[in-house]
């Protein structure tokens, strides 16, 4: 049974994205099961959308981080301060979304069933596009750290309604134990964005926390709502900045779950750079329009081996998060 007494807070990462985020502030007011706080960290926006999404939304609890942190950080600073005002339960939920009524509940319900589960999912659903799904759950081949996210770009006929574990959380929306964060951190601050949440669920795994997936909570993910400016529809094609990142944050991940030397590194690093991003990237820098991204890519595959990669980097900020607002 659900504890009533249970706090929840959510965080919101806002950057210039006041449509967005109102959108799913409306959704927020439609939840059944009704969160203590709802915490906006705006991530240095400079459109003057933090102020007006306190004056439109006076429910939420607006923090200004001053500069763009970006979504791994971001998220930190939210998550601690939601955690020092003693909420129970932390919601990371992508401000690009527009939640179900239910889903909250849903995931609070699942949560507080079973004490072994540490942080909990809900099912996704590609906003605008008559509903194909986008995550269901998602496991990982734990020998190339490739990550296939179940029923992606499948219709939704329920073939996946039915709750359970899962290898992977999507940081878009994951329902955590403040406890849990309390004892493994969060997201790598070093990555920025993009695969944050996959290291995150592999570091929760290894440390004996039980992932799951709730079908019965479900929102809509407009999807790179952050790197898709100007009101564009759709996925940013080849930006070189998210090429950079993602080649960058693999590499990355590999060695934070891989012991240095190792088979099982090689392989993996063989598998990531020669099979899988390489191909991509060589065809970035003969496609027009796109080879600043291939080089870009590169570059990232480059700084992913050279630059060290630190655990600690996951933890949360010490002493005081700021709260202007």
């Amino acid at each position: 049974m659900t504890d009533p007494s249970s706090k929840v807070g959510v965080a919101l990462l806002n950057w210039n994205q006041y449509d967005d985020t109102a959108r799913c502030l409306l959704s927020l007011r439609k939840s059944g099961f009704r969160p203590a706080m709802i915490l906006v960290y705006d991530n240095g926006s400079e459109d003057g959308s933090g102020e007006r999404l306190q004056a439109d939304f006076p429910e939420i609890r607006l923090v200004r981080g001053g500069r763009n942190l970006g979504f791994s950080e971001g998220n930190n600073r939210a998550v601690k301060i939601l955690v020092d005002a003693g909420m129970d339960l932390i919601w990371i939920l992508n401000n690009d979304t527009e939640v179900e009524p239910d889903c909250l509940g849903a995931l609070v319900r699942g949560l507080e069933a079973d004490p072994a589960i540490g942080a909990i999912g809900a099912k996704i659903w590609f906003m605008d596009e008559r509903k194909p799904l986008c995550y269901a759950g998602a496991s990982m081949d734990p020998k190339t750290f490739q990550v296939r996210f179940r029923g992606l770009r499948e219709r939704d006929a329920g073939q996946y309604d039915v709750p359970g574990a899962t290898e992977i959380l999507s940081g878009c929306c994951m329902l955590v134990r403040a406890g849990v964060v309390r004892r493994i951190g969060l997201f790598n601050q070093e990555f920025f964005a993009y695969l944050e949440d996959i290291e995150w669920s592999l570091r929760a795994r290894e440390n004996g926390v039980g992932l799951w997936y709730e079908p019965r909570a479900a929102l809509w993910h407009k999807m790179y709502g952050a790197s898709n400016k100007a009101g564009r529809r759709g996925i940013p094609k080849s930006a070189p900045f998210v090429e950079h990142l993602l080649a960058r944050n693999w590499i990355s991940m590999i060695k934070l779950h891989t012991r240095p030397g190792s088979a099982r590194r090689l392989f993996a690093l063989f598998h990531r750079i020669f099979l899988r991003s390489l191909p991509r990237l060589l065809c970035l820098l003969v496609l027009p329009g796109r080879t600043r991204a291939g080089w870009a890519g590169l570059a990232g595959i480059w700084a992913g081996l050279r630059k060290p990669v630190d655990p600690r980097d996951c933890l949360l900020p010490e002493g005081k998060a700021d709260e202007t607002a």
